[in-house]
């Protein structure tokens, strides 16, 4: 017995002893690994040193396999230049304005002049087709080839060298006064309601009532219609505003941009709300109309509206009157009767 107490002292000994003496790296152990560290700033402002031991191997492994998550950049091109001639028309518009032009779009005659283009722009949207776009920007920038245009500019009706003294202008029609006045004699007094709509060649715009507003149909998708809504609040308020109508664009779609000189004569529809709450029944108005032309030009005409409502079948009305609105069409007049 006393000799397997012996022993078992001896085993404990030995033990403490090995504690008491860690195991140091020599000189061999040092090559075979990498030591790394790292300053950290802890919230005392006292730097404390963190040591990681890795292998070389270990290492490259893990950059190897960071490097693996991203995409690898594209390869550059040579930076390259490339000179072109070019020669562009300048004219001048009504408005004073600076046009360029391609030598293809204008006919220039001894007198007169004009001049049309149209550009067709394709687009078509997608995550990884934008993803793509910015990736390579974000590496290489928009381009790797300069292009130098040498151009020459021809003025057409402006400077020492002009080739004729002309400026093109669109002839607009005259607005038929009387009639605009006669189709506005009486209008419905519904409230938060559209009461007319008018075709023409001009902006329109109103004077003399508050509330009432005229839009331009061809602004917004869907046209304009007016809503019932409730402020912060919670009291009602009449809303002018684009339709709110549901629908899916399309991802592939076109755009056709076209410009000319003369300008293309401008064709509008605007159409008229009473954007207020107030019902106006048997109530005689005057007020003024202000239209402008394409090329700001503008003039006045004083109306004076009857404003007429029965409610007594509103809900069938309403319905009645968005199929059948009352109108004027200065450009095709046969279209509202």
């Amino acid at each position: 017995m006393k000799i397997k107490l012996l022993c078992f002292g001896l085993v404990c000994i030995a033990f403490l002893f090995s504690c008491a003496n860690p195991k140091v790296n020599t000189p061999n152990d040092e090559k075979n690994n990498i030591i790394s560290q790292t300053n950290v700033t802890d919230t005392t402002n006292e730097d404390s040193v963190i040591q990681t031991g890795s292998s070389a191997s270990e290492l490259e492994l893990i950059n190897s396999s960071l490097n693996n998550t991203f995409l690898d950049p594209p390869k550059p091109t040579p930076l390259t230049q490339k000179h072109i001639p070019l020669t562009l028309y300048r004219a001048l518009n009504f408005n004073k304005d600076t046009t360029v032009w391609d030598t293809s779009d204008c006919k220039i005659g001894d007198s007169a002049f004009s001049c049309n283009h149209a550009d067709r722009y394709d687009y078509a949207y997608g995550a990884l087709e934008e993803f793509y776009d910015d990736y390579y920007e974000m590496f290489w920038g928009s381009s790797h080839k300069k292009i130098i245009y040498d151009t020459t500019y021809i003025d057409i009706n402006f400077g020492k060298n002009a080739l004729v003294h002309y400026t093109p202008v669109t002839e607009i029609p005259k607005l038929d006064r009387k009639a605009v006045a006669k189709a506005l004699s009486k209008l419905s007094g519904e409230a938060c309601a559209q009461i007319f709509e008018l075709r023409s060649n001009y902006n329109l715009e109103v004077i003399g009532l508050p509330g009432f507003s005229w839009e331009n149909r061809e602004s917004v998708m869907f046209g304009y219609e007016a809503y019932i809504d409730r402020d912060d609040s919670g009291q009602e308020k009449c809303s002018v505003q684009s339709a709110r109508v549901q629908y899916t664009e399309s991802s592939h779609y076109s755009i056709v941009y076209r410009r000319s000189l003369p300008e293309e004569l401008d064709d509008k529809t605007f159409q008229f709300f009473n954007g207020t709450l107030k019902t106006y029944q048997d109530t005689t108005i005057s007020w003024k109309l202000v239209y402008t032309d394409q090329y700001h030009r503008a003039d006045t005409l004083d109306i004076t509206t009857k404003f007429e409502y029965d409610d007594s079948d509103s809900l069938n009305k309403k319905y009645s009157s968005f199929r059948n609105r009352a109108c004027y069409d200065a450009i095709d007049p046969s279209r509202c009767k």
